[in-house]
């Protein structure tokens, strides 16, 4: 009985140092920035990152769409989060049903062995409806966004409030995923309230988020001056050249730099053609970012789909030019969640930058679809019947 009692007592002992060691490794790891580079656990790290959108993924899909970046060469997943997806009414987020699992989807990109960069604006853009700004705001006729309008900082506040505790506990200071966090979106795009921008940075920081900041701007004198944050590392949309960095550099010198959108892809607009980018260029540009060991996140990977009312629309100086439902973006992965001939190319290059010995995952196997057969339109009415019924 003794014996017994001695081999449980050893058993349990050995369970609880291997737990706690598992757990002292998980939280051993430490990302920071330095002058020049990104480093993890006091080493340099170039982020890999392939961006898509949880909110344009069925929730049934995620894991798949991970596993194919992964699969393409990718180490790090990015996302926006769009607030007006969380907070359709004043003061009531939802956070948890299908994909507006933030967590949830995180927690996938960990288990796949990724880390993650969070992108939560407040202003996303990303041809999201109002840029990812709750439509409530609008009811106010006066009121200025993106600025510190107090009416609009109190709707900011009571969003960080919430995203800071959901993202809190999945930081890589507590044994999570995320390595950063960006500050608003290309904000040099559109105004120079430096204020506004430091205000941000401190609501996530007295709400505990200790990760990295950056920011991402066009890389050009003016927008980077408008829109970076001192301490904060600067993403390039896009940094596809030498010169992108030596004009970013000359802006800000003390932080790192990387390209914070990579463009594989394009959008399209109603009545265009679809977008069908050139494989060469943006095989030459992550061929420059791998040989200089540049970090670059590539925007995106996969583009998904625009649910219910929620494209949004460009004025690019055409006027108003509406977003398709379809977020395809010409991207690697298609919306379907195929891999396309340019995935095959960028995995051979991705992939021939790997020590000697080490492979890229098995790419996996598409989600099954149905199919669907051809439908017959038939005419039913005319608007003028209608009309002709009401009088």
């Amino acid at each position: 009985m003794k014996i017994i009692k001695k081999k449980l007592l050893v058993f349990v002992l050995l369970n609880l140092y291997f737990v706690s060691a598992q757990s002292q490794t998980i939280r051993d790891h430490k990302f920071e920035l330095s002058k020049t580079e990104f480093l993890l656990d006091g080493k340099p790290f170039q982020i890999i990152s392939g961006e898509m959108h949880f909110a344009r993924i069925p929730k049934e899909y995620w894991r798949q769409r991970i596993q194919m970046a992964k699969a393409m060469g990718c180490n790090t997943i990015a996302s926006y989060v769009f607030w007006n997806y969380h907070e359709a009414e004043e003061g009531k987020f939802d956070f948890t049903t299908w994909n507006r699992d933030l967590a949830g989807f995180v927690k996938i990109v960990q288990e796949e062995g990724m880390w993650f960069i969070l992108r939560p604006g407040p202003y996303a853009c990303a041809e999201w409806d109002f840029g990812g700004l709750p439509s409530y705001l609008l009811k106010t006729p006066d009121m200025k966004v993106r600025c510190m309008d107090t009416r609009y900082m109190k709707a900011v506040e009571r969003y960080v409030n919430v995203v800071a505790k959901i993202v809190k506990p999945l930081q890589v200071t507590n044994g999570g995923p995320v390595l950063m966090l960006q500050i608003e979106n290309e904000y040099g795009s559109y105004g120079n309230d430096r204020i506004y921008m430091q205000k941000l940075a401190d609501m996530w920081t007295e709400r505990g988020i200790n990760i990295p900041f950056y920011t991402s701007d066009g890389p050009t004198p003016y927008m980077l001056e408008a829109g970076t944050v001192p301490g904060c590392a600067v993403g390039l949309d896009s940094g596809s050249d030498q010169e992108c960095f030596d004009t970013a550099a000359r802006v800000d010198p003390e932080t790192p730099l990387f390209s914070g959108e990579t463009y594989p892809g394009w959008l399209t607009h109603w009545g265009e053609e679809w977008a069908k980018t050139d494989t060469a260029d943006i095989l030459k540009e992550v061929k420059f970012l791998m040989d200089t060991k540049k970090s670059f996140n590539l925007y995106v990977i996969h583009g998904g789909t625009n649910f219910g009312f929620t494209a949004g629309a460009n004025s690019g100086g055409k006027g108003y030019e509406p977003d398709l439902t379809s977020y395809d973006y010409d991207a690697p992965v298609n919306e379907q969640g195929q891999a396309t001939p340019k995935y095959f190319a960028l995995r051979r290059l991705i992939g021939s930058y790997l020590p000697k010995g080490i492979k890229l995952p098995a790419i996996p196997k598409p989600v099954k679809t149905v199919d669907i057969p051809d439908i017959t339109m038939q005419v039913f009415t005319s608007i003028w019947e209608i009309y002709q019924r009401q009088f």
